[in-house]
């Protein structure tokens, strides 16, 4: 009884690619939805990911691209993106005076849609015309130029937390095929009263509130994105850390 396979195209497995999935699904005659959301960088993802044969690809309108927060891209297959469109539609609609009634005509569907699951999230036209903004934006932007001011304030952020005992800073470069992002990784030693979870949550408590990267604090690891780092954001995350670091050592002792 599965309608679909679907593949997340931003922590791809060597193991399983995107093209083996494709292959496995349309061999029993199933679409491949893809979640594109953090495949950008690199822009050419826009393209590839769809060129695998992946039947919808499900881009991020904010993050890479910056535009609206509440706006997307879905890339592929004609049909599906037909069905997908049919979900908006509204009770607002006649069968005899509806501009897309050929569909009924030609035996596609039965009837105009009355308030598809879709209707309820759909987008405003104030999002479609940032995210068609930022897309043509997006044509022009100098990736290597930002890849450098990336990698610049992840060293600028990484030398600021130098020399805070028991503090581990790695910053990681992207290996090839990983998204080509630099990040910066942060451990605690065991004796400076606080975890990971702690470093988190008294950032976010803080102000200005501080968000960072969580998916690997039950190892023990702080992950800070370049994407999201403005100049001059190395000396205010590195002035909290110290202070709250400087606090639970403190309070331990």
């Amino acid at each position: 009884r599965t309608s679909a396979l679907f593949y997340l195209a931003s922590d791809p497995d060597p193991s399983f690619t995107l093209t083996d999935a494709v292959r496995v699904a349309h061999r029993h005659g199933l679409p491949v939805i893809v979640d594109g959301s953090l495949a950008l960088p690199p822009a050419s993802n826009l393209r590839d990911l769809v060129a695998t044969g992946a039947d919808l690809v499900a881009f991020s309108g904010g993050k890479h691209i910056e535009g609206p927060q509440a706006s997307g891209l879905l890339c592929g297959r004609r049909d599906l993106i037909l069905s997908v469109a049919l979900q908006h539609q509204d009770m607002d609609v006649y069968p005899r005076t509806w501009p897309r009634r050929g569909l009924i005509d030609d035996g596609v569907i039965a009837g105009p849609p009355h308030h598809g699951i879709g209707r309820g999230f759909k987008v405003g036209k104030e999002e479609i015309a940032g995210l068609i903004a930022a897309l043509r934006n997006y044509t022009t932007r100098d990736f290597a130029a930002e890849f450098r001011r990336w990698t610049a304030r992840i060293d600028d952020l990484a030398a600021a937390l130098d020399g805070i005992a028991g503090l581990g800073v790695v910053a990681i470069a992207p290996r090839p095929g990983e998204r080509p992002a630099p990040r910066l990784e942060l451990t605690l030693a065991p004796d400076m009263g606080i975890d990971a979870d702690g470093l988190i949550n008294r950032l976010q408590e803080g102000d200005p509130v501080i968000c960072v990267y969580e998916p690997a604090a039950d190892r023990g690891v702080v992950t800070i994105l370049a994407e999201s780092l403005l100049e001059g954001d190395a000396e205010t995350i590195s002035r909290r850390i110290r202070e709250i670091l400087a606090r639970s050592r403190s309070k331990r002792s």
